[in-house]
């Protein structure tokens, strides 16, 4: 069964501004990762008013990271046009990136402001799970994080000469890799609102999130086409490696300790 993809992934121009539909899912991500985050802190006993400021922290080093991972990725193009690194509204965003800056932004603040940062980190995972989610519903809009070829007559097709997977790839059946990777990462989900159920160590949700998120970009890599760069390994799998690493070591010294700092 094939699914065609050929709508104008791009809704409206203004000038050199775009409103496309990646920025559109983008956005409500962010508002509606916000609004579970904000919703949930009263519920395990955190002052709404200072998770906001760490939240949007770290949502500012979200942004930042995403994008700076990405230009990297793509260094050639952006050197060639230095003023489009700032033109987050057409896509082009790194999810790793988000994870790395919005952690980063977001345990800065948490220790400007005494917030305990592992019991913050737990009250994220969820948020920043379904963010992602519905993010990569812009992915699949606009041809971004696109698979490899399924060889064979099914797959998601795109047809649009402003969708962003390589022009050689339109009209190719190919894998809906956002697709695969939202229902996994909603499937995570579930199990992170279960283990909060459970009287678990500050940290160890947040671990477990982590872990299981480098396994799905692990596997579901194997249905992406970009650059091998080590061992037969793509680099989004070697970063889910060393994540998995980090999150595991952090989990088995955090389920040692009842400490919430």
């Amino acid at each position: 069964m094939v699914f065609t993809v050929s709508f104008d992934p791009i809704i409206a121009r203004l000038g050199t501004f775009e409103l496309g539909w990646h920025g559109v899912a983008t956005a409500a991500a962010v508002v509606i990762a916000l609004w579970l985050a904000f919703r949930t802190a009263p519920k395990i006993g955190m002052p709404r008013e200072i998770v906001e400021r760490v939240a949007m922290a770290g949502f500012i080093g979200g942004l930042i990271g995403a994008r700076l991972f990405h230009v990297a990725d793509h260094l050639p193009t952006y050197l060639a046009d230095p003023l489009s690194i700032v033109a987050v509204w057409k896509g082009g965003i790194a999810v790793y990136g988000a994870f790395i800056g919005g952690i980063i932004g977001g345990v800065l603040a948490a220790r400007r402001y005494a917030f305990p940062i592992w019991r913050g980190l737990d009250l994220a995972a969820v948020p920043m799970l379904v963010g992602q989610a519905i993010g990569r519903l812009g992915c699949f809009a606009n041809g971004d994080a696109w698979g490899a070829p399924t060889g064979g007559d099914w797959g998601v097709v795109y047809t649009h000469a402003n969708d962003l997977l390589p022009h050689d790839l339109l009209g190719v059946p190919t894998h809906p890799y956002p697709i695969y990777e939202i229902v996994a990462d909603l499937a995570l989900v579930l199990v992170l609102l279960w283990l909060r159920r459970r009287r678990l160590s500050d940290g160890l949700i947040f671990c477990v999130a982590a872990i299981g998120y480098a396994l799905i970009r692990f596997v579901l890599t194997f249905f992406r086409q970009e650059a091998i760069l080590f061992v037969g390994l793509q680099e989004a799998q070697i970063i889910a490696v060393g994540t998995a690493a980090m999150a595991l070591t952090a989990f088995v010294l955090r389920g040692r300790t009842r400490a919430t700092v």
